[in-house]
């Protein structure tokens, strides 16, 4: 009787911890890299360029880095006056789906692709 009694308690504690653990004001900050934005870096084989929403176009050279922060968008393009697009837009959730080790760090590896840093 008394063992079934401790179980009881001890279901009962574990399984409020647990409902408890689901609400934002227990729960730690979703997204580490929201104030800092994401770095992403060239590291492709060629020079790219980058554009934010009516920004300039500027060069991304092999090993370089730019930041984006929630709510921008950032274009990249394979020639100097921005025209042929690279690969479409990018916003920073789209870069921030790459960051599995939650550094908010990313790279443009060769052929388009993406990958945590």
């Amino acid at each position: 009787m008394r063992t079934k009694l401790i179980l009881l308690i001890f279901l009962t504690t574990v399984l409020l911890f647990l409902f408890l653990m689901r609400f934002p004001c227990f729960a730690g900050d979703e997204d580490p890299c929201k104030d800092q934005g994401m770095t992403v870096r060239n590291l492709s084989f060629k020079e790219i360029w980058y554009k934010q929403k009516d920004g300039d176009c500027t060069i991304l050279k092999r090993n370089y880095s730019f930041n984006i922060r929630p709510g921008e968008e950032i274009r990249l393009f394979s020639d100097n006056v921005c025209e042929t697009i690279y690969c479409p837009a990018c916003t920073y959730s789209v870069y921030k789906s790459y960051d599995a080790n939650g550094d908010c760090r990313v790279k443009i590896l060769p052929e388009k692709a993406l990958s945590d840093m």
